[in-house]
């Protein structure tokens, strides 16, 4: 399932929030708003409100990633939805960035775009109107002052997008790692960037801020795609398994073990169960073992013939699952695997307590749609 992700208007919604909190900040500044304590504090000064709106801009855009795990939420397929059975893939904070390119590549226009309707707003308005030459002050007055600060937020928004890449490549099989990533990446860059934005953009001059900005927006584009599509193939490799087709794997003199041998291109086993070979006088149908396998498409029952040829006895489709069970007959174990409208699949052999911990797991998936871990 490819990941959609948030809509376009609940990414503009989003820009516009973001914006009012900007405008009400810079607001209640510009009016002189300031500590009980004293009138010198922070806030206190009007003319410290063009630094406080670009401070609060640059640094939300630079966790960009944030608004998107808000927005995009359980994004998971309508089938899936529907069928509580059907095993999902684990959802990662920075999953946003697998939605389509465009997608992705929107966000900081849009929002750069809602970031200087706000500007231009508490211009009109503003105690400070700037040096002429700044870009606070050509803001209503030379084109090039507003693109710069198009560019530098989106390019922001870009950076963010691009550690968290890095940090969605690591999602599945280093989660700490990923983490690691994307608290660095995104702590540094929400302090440069708001640094940048308090302290030089307002009044760092034009004719600078507008080359700056292109080369940010190019180097962050350059940056973000490369590593994006990095990303997807490393994620999409491990929620399939990493299993090439079994006769790809197999060299002179080397058998592909079960299950691996009976999946399908792109399978993925979730959990498995192996019995054992029984004497034929004690059970007249085989004496191959036998395993249980719950795959992310199938859940089959298989004998094992030789290493490198499990053939799959029956099969049954995920939302058929209703349970496991465990059961000792004959002084034997026997592990069973209930399902809605069919017979169950059973396989003997193992121990109880391996049994017992099969039969718990998969009665866990049936009732939550995951398993436990």
């Amino acid at each position: 399932m490819k990941f959609r992700g948030p809509t376009i208007g609940m990414i503009v919604l989003f820009g516009l929030l973001i914006a009012g909190i900007s405008l009400a900040a810079f607001t209640s500044t510009n009016a002189g708003v300031a500590s009980k304590h004293s009138p010198d504090e922070f806030g206190g000064d009007p003319y410290l409100a063009p630094s406080v709106i670009f401070g609060i801009l640059l640094a939300v855009h630079s966790v960009a990633i944030a608004a998107m795990a808000i927005l995009s939420g359980d994004d998971h397929s309508d089938s899936a939805e529907a069928n509580p059975h059907t095993p999902r893939q684990p959802k990662s904070v920075t999953q946003f960035v697998r939605a389509p390119l465009s997608r992705v590549l929107l966000v900081g226009p849009i929002w750069a775009v809602c970031s200087l309707v706000a500007l231009f707003i508490g211009h009109t308005y503003s105690a400070d109107p700037g040096v002429p030459g700044s870009v606070w002050g050509d803001l209503t007055g030379n084109p090039l002052s507003a693109l710069s600060i198009v560019f530098l937020c989106w390019a922001t928004a870009n950076m963010a997008f691009a550690w968290s890449s890095l940090a969605e490549a690591f999602s599945r099989d280093r989660r700490s790692a990923s983490l690691t990533v994307l608290i660095c990446g995104l702590g540094l860059g929400c302090l440069t960037a708001g640094l940048f934005g308090y302290f030089g953009l307002a009044t760092l001059p034009t004719i600078i801020a507008f080359p700056l900005g292109v080369v940010c927006l190019i180097v962050s584009t350059a940056l973000l795609i490369p590593l994006r599509w990095w990303a997807i193939r490393r994620v999409d490799r491990y929620d399939s398994g990493e299993q090439p087709s079994a006769g790809s794997r197999r060299g002179p003199g080397r058998s592909t073990q079960p299950p691996a041998d009976a999946l399908q291109p792109g399978e993925r086993v979730l959990t498995s169960y192996l019995g054992e070979a029984l004497d034929a006088h004690s059970n007249g149908n085989t004496t191959d073992p036998q395993m249980l396998v719950l795959t992310d498409r199938r859940i089959f029952r298989a004998s094992i013939i030789t290493p490198g040829r499990t053939f799959v006895l029956e099969q049954a489709e995920p939302g058929q699952l209703s349970g496991g069970a465990s059961e000792l007959r004959s002084n034997h174990v026997i592990t069973t695997v209930l399902f809605n409208d069919r017979q169950p699949m059973s396989v003997p052999g193992g121990t109880a307590e391996a049994s017992g911990r099969f039969a718990e797991a998969i009665t866990v998936l049936a009732r939550t749609g995951r398993l436990p871990r």
